[in-house]
């Protein structure tokens, strides 16, 4: 193979990731059904390093494409550069670059039912969670959105079946100011009835 006929092949296969990153951003949208977790990182990886790799190879000598593809270059280093110097400025333009391709985090796993933390970006609000349920091999449908006013761990939550009810019970501690004592208080919360 020569290097025209790899440098093609690394931009169609580039472009058709996009495509379907995209196509997914839009199904995730509108009807609340994209691919799992996983996989969705998994292209999203495949296009930045596909597209640093076209960025250098069309730098010199240089093309138009190489404006593109300059996004994908210029992306990590101001994470590097946020990491390193950390800093509110460093912050927001990490925060505006990468909120499109941030993943969520993933909580908690149980059976069918997945618990992400919300990408917030830099500066976002406290602990919004999204509820997807596993469909087929490679697809999630998304149940419901919760806001909450404490993080969620293993060690603070459980989902549990009954009856036909599938539920999430969170504990938090309740601070009182004027104690010097907290106390324990169960949340539980609706995901979805069968």
């Amino acid at each position: 193979m020569t290097k025209a006929k790899i440098r093609t092949l690394i931009t169609k296969f580039h472009f058709y990731l996009l495509g379907i990153a995209l196509l997914n951003f839009v199904l995730k949208s509108g009807i609340e059904l994209s691919l799992n977790y996983k996989l969705s990182f998994l292209i999203t990886l495949l296009i930045y390093i596909s597209g640093i790799i076209l960025f250098l190879w069309n730098f010199r000598p240089f093309k138009k494409i190489a404006i593109y593809f300059s996004v994908y270059f210029i992306t990590p280093i101001f994470a590097i550069l946020f990491w390193i110097f950390g800093g509110i400025f460093f912050g927001l333009i990490v925060s505006i670059v990468l909120y499109p391709i941030q993943p969520n985090k993933l909580k908690i796993e149980d059976k069918n039912i997945l618990i992400y933390e919300k990408a917030q970006g830099f500066l976002g609000p406290c602990c919004p969670y999204i509820i997807t349920e596993k469909q087929y091999i490679v697809l999630e449908k998304k149940i419901k959105e919760i806001n909450l006013y404490d993080q969620i761990t293993l060690d603070n939550s459980s989902i549990r079946n009954q009856n036909g009810r599938t539920e999430l019970k969170v504990s938090f501690d309740e601070y009182e100011f004027y104690e010097p004592n907290t106390t324990k208080k169960d949340t539980i919360i609706l995901i979805k009835t069968e």
